[in-house]
């Protein structure tokens, strides 16, 4: 068997939960007035913030739903089109090359569902870190995380003001540093549960953990007995 963290698969998206902002990102959305017709703070809010608040506006006028169908999600771009100022606008473009981020569906890959339900992952004495970790995963996935994974808790380049994108970074970097911290509680109380030294597992390596959740991968091999007995 052989556990990946770290993989480095081609193609990732950027883990910015615009279809799940947690209320903190609400909340600095919402303190930025995306309606201000001052052209330099206009076309300076970065589309994180655009996108958030233009999400909240369409979820109030469908029912609390986010556009699914092709129909809605082209709706929805010309609903950001709609606030801009001037065609010159980079943040806006922006927005609307990301708008599908919106209509993510909640919750985490097939993959890792797999890994997370695997049987290695009720684990005893003897498992791996590994392992460990995906047992506490699978704890906060139910808990703290409300059906999402740890955030990663960076954020892109965009066009923004520079006191938008600080603040913006701090709130992604905030969330990622209390998801982290919650699955280091779980994972203590685990080790402690099956025997082992609650110290034992290092908090730069369920650091490094919680960054890659969405890129985990499990492989296995069959052994040279396996290959054998029944080739």
């Amino acid at each position: 068997e052989h556990c990946v963290i770290e993989s480095k698969p081609d193609h990732f998206l950027d883990d910015l939960r615009l279809h799940n902002p947690w209320t903190e990102l609400k909340q600095f959305a919402k303190s930025i007035d995306i309606c201000d017709k001052d052209a330099v703070v206009h076309k300076h809010t970065p589309y994180i913030v655009i996108l958030v608040r233009l999400a909240e506006k369409w979820a109030d006028a469908h029912d609390g739903q986010l556009p699914s169908t092709r129909q809605e999600k082209r709706e929805f771009k010309d609903l950001i089109r709609a606030h801009m100022l001037n065609v010159d606008e980079d943040n806006y473009k922006e927005a609307v090359e990301s708008s599908y981020k919106v209509s993510l569906t909640p919750g985490i890959s097939n993959e890792i569902r797999q890994i997370i339900d695997d049987s290695s992952s009720e684990v005893n004495f003897s498992s791996s870190d590994f392992w460990v970790l995906v047992s506490a995963l699978k704890e906060f996935i139910t808990n703290e995380g409300n059906g999402e994974l740890p955030l990663e808790g960076t954020i892109p380049d965009m066009t923004s003001l520079t006191e938008y994108y600080v603040s913006l970074q701090k709130i992604y970097q905030a969330k990622a540093e209390s998801d982290c911290l919650a699955m280091e509680h779980r994972v203590k109380s685990i080790l402690k549960r099956i025997g082992r030294d609650p110290e034992s597992i290092s908090r730069a390596y369920i650091k490094t953990f919680c960054k890659n959740t969405r890129k985990l991968k499990v492989c296995r091999y069959r052994s040279m007995e396996e290959e054998f007995s029944s080739p």
